[in-house]
This record gives structure tokens, C-alpha cells and sequence, in this order.
């Protein structure tokens, strides 16, 4: 599918006429930082400066219930979902991803310090959980300044399913970890942020949405650091 640019609304959807019309496109696989957020403006200006204009392919993936294309969307032979996560102007979203050089990109975006991660790293606030916290539905941030491929690829969402949209909820409540060796569980509620070690008494009932910004720790000073506390009578891991 072959279209024209017409506007670009943020740095992650444009509109773009087809032969059948005009209709915007939501770029899959990535969620760069909203225009009220630190980068929100610079992500879009990028993505202005680069496509506006221009004769784009669709590979679609869906369409949203907002009536939306979820797309990638290539540049002659580039892709342009990528782009924007190695040149640090959107984030790997994990919640809908299906390919693990996304994380890949991130993470070498990361350590160049490129695009948004040339901010402070108290202000590398996923943009899906912007949102939330805007909305009223969560009261903080996950620190992400220790992030790893591994742990994104181990926050993927391996099947897609319909409805792509950024309100919509994330992965599945999981008592399973997404990684051996990283067994603590982070659990958000109206306490507050608490993490749970193998063998104390919440721990096999509690289950991690990461959709919330709940998190697996490989340890309690990794915890700890991040923001989350013991609960009472917690057994040390």
C-alpha cells in the first residue's frame, strides 16, 4: 500500500493519502514520547523534517478502533518504525511488539545517548505510562535507567491481538518471569509500590501487569533503588 504524507499529528502517526482516501496511521512496534512530555516535540519535528511530504509503503498490520492504520512505514527501503527508536525519538512498545531488534535499537540508542536519552535519566518516562499517570490510573514512573535488551525482550507481548491502540491495556497479568534469574515481583496497589521475594506470603497469588508499570527485580537492592519497598514481615531473598 503506496500513499502521500499529508500532515504528521506526533512522532508516531501521520495521515496520509491513499488512492482511496485520506486516513491516519499509527506506526507499530514503537510509542514515542507525547507532545507534553520532555522529547514529545523534538520526536515530532524529526519525524515532520523526514516524511512530511512524501511517498511512503504500508506494510498495515490492523486497523484500531479508532479507525486508525497500524502500519510500518518505509521510506524506499527503509524502515521508518526502526528509525525513529535508533535515532532515540520513540521507545521499543513493548506491549506490541513481535520483533526483538526493536529492544536492540533502544538499548544502542540508550548507550549513544541519542535523541531522548540525552535527557536526564529521571526524566526517561515510558510514554505509555505518561499517559496513564496523566489519566489518574497509576501515581509514578518505572526507573528505566537500568534497562537491558534482555528485560525489554522479556516485557514483549508475543501475540498480537485487534484493537491496537494507546489506551488500550498492555501484557497479561504473568506469574511467570520473563527471566530465570530475576524472580521478585513488583507489585503496584493502593499500599504502594511493594515487592515480593520468592517464599513470602503474597508471593505466588501476586501477579505482575506490566501494563501498570509493575516489574520483575533480580534483587531487593534493585528494588529498593527503583522506588519499591518490603512488606511487612518480608522474607529476604
Amino acid at each position: 500500500m503506496v500513499g502521500t504524507v499529508l500532515s504528521v499529528t506526533d512522532g508516531d502517526t501521520i495521515k496520509v493519502q491513499l488512492s482511496s482516501g485520506p486516513i491516519a496511521v499509527r506506526f507499530d512496534s514503537v510509542d514515542a514520547p507525547e507532545k507534553s512530555q520532555p522529547w514529545g516535540r523534538e520526536a515530532y519535528a524529526a519525524l515532520f523534517q523526514r516524511l512530511n511530504r512524501q511517498v511512503v509503503a504500508l506494510d498495515v498490520k490492523e486497523q484500531d478502533r479508532y479507525e486508525r492504520l497500524v502500519a510500518v512505514v518505509y521510506l524506499g527501503d527503509e524502515n521508518i518504525n526502526g528509525w525513529l527508536v535508533q535515532q532515540g525519538h520513540a521507545w521499543a512498545y513493548r506491549q506490541y511488539l513481535d520483533d526483538e531488534e526493536y529492544c536492540v535499537w533502544e538499548a544502542s540508542a540508550r548507550t549513544r545517548r541519542q535523541g531522548l536519552w540525552t535527557l536526564p535519566a529521571t526524566s526517561w518516562h515510558a510514554p505509555w505510562e505518561w499517559r496513564r499517570v496523566q489519566r489518574g490510573d497509576a501515581g509514578g514512573f518505572t526507573d528505566f535507567s537500568r534497562e537491558t535488551v534482555e528485560r525489554c525482550i522479556g516485557s514483549m507481548r508475543r501475540s498480537r491481538q485487534p484493537a491496537y491502540e494507546t489506551g488500550r491495556p498492555g501484557p497479561l497479568p504473568s506469574t511467570i518471569p520473563p527471566s530465570g534469574s530475576c524472580l521478585i515481583k513488583g507489585n503496584i496497589s493502593q499500599n504502594g509500590r511493594i515487592y515480593h521475594v520468592p517464599g513470602s506470603p503474597s508471593y505466588e497469588s501476586t501477579k505482575v501487569e506490566e501494563s501498570k508499570g509493575e516489574r520483575w527485580f533480580c534483587s531487593e537492592a534493585e528494588a529498593q533503588a527503583a522506588g519499591w519497598r518490603a512488606p511487612k514481615r518480608q522474607r529476604s531473598l
